[in-house]
């Protein structure tokens, strides 16, 4: 019975940690600002910010296994306009800040906390307003709804949007540590331009769709 049991939390485990690496993996929004904060200021600012989103994807797992996607999901496409708007106009900003931003060369021996908590909270502010995760999340309701072991199933979605981000900032912190200082600037405003671009598209396929 026992082994059954346990059994059953680990698919319901293993089930999150796909859900939650499959949602994180796409290169979007957030994955360009983890990019661009990684090329900037290190592996720290980087992994603070994939960890402000993974806790996004907590959070709407949450929502989902209580039920509360479904209710939420026709004032979510009722709203998408808004939430286009607001994500698109969070991405504007956060492009034109990051592009005037230094780059820290060397990491410090001291951790800048503030940098650190700022990253997370802007990348959760981010998250909660970007359409795609919404949409995503959405989708895959029917996977949340077919488990009943809730907690391991929560937890799998953090472990495994976490570790896409891990390995995402860990691939550019070590790309990062072979470029040279001009070459890290470019790649980083580069970064920072993409944002912007997508910020701008954003805005074009919203305006499209009212006018």
């Amino acid at each position: 019975m026992r082994s059954h049991v346990s059994s059953h939390y680990l698919a319901a485990l293993l089930s999150g940690v796909g859900i939650g690496f499959t949602v994180a993996a796409p290169i979007g929004p957030m994955g360009l600002l983890c990019i661009q904060r990684t090329l900037a200021s290190g592996i720290a600012t980087g992994l603070a910010t994939g960890f402000g989103a993974a806790t996004v994807h907590l959070t709407y797992s949450a929502f989902a296994v209580l039920g509360l996607g479904s209710l939420a999901q026709p004032w979510v496409e009722a709203n998408a306009v808004g939430f286009g708007i607001v994500s698109a106009l969070t991405l504007l900003w956060f492009a034109i800040r990051t592009h005037r931003c230094s780059i820290v060369l060397e990491d410090v021996g001291e951790i800048d906390r503030v940098r650190l908590a700022r990253a997370y909270l802007s990348a959760i502010a981010l998250g909660l307003t970007n359409p795609l995760t919404v949409i995503l999340f959405l989708a895959a309701l029917h996977a949340f709804s077919t488990q009943a072991a809730t907690a391991p199933l929560i937890a799998g979605v953090f472990v495994g949007s976490a570790v896409w981000w891990m390995m995402l900032s860990t691939i550019v912190a070590t790309a990062r540590s072979r470029l040279t200082p001009r070459m890290l600037s470019l790649s980083s405003r580069f970064a920072s331009l993409m944002l912007l671009a997508l910020g701008i598209t954003m805005l074009l396929r919203i305006a499209q769709r009212i006018f």
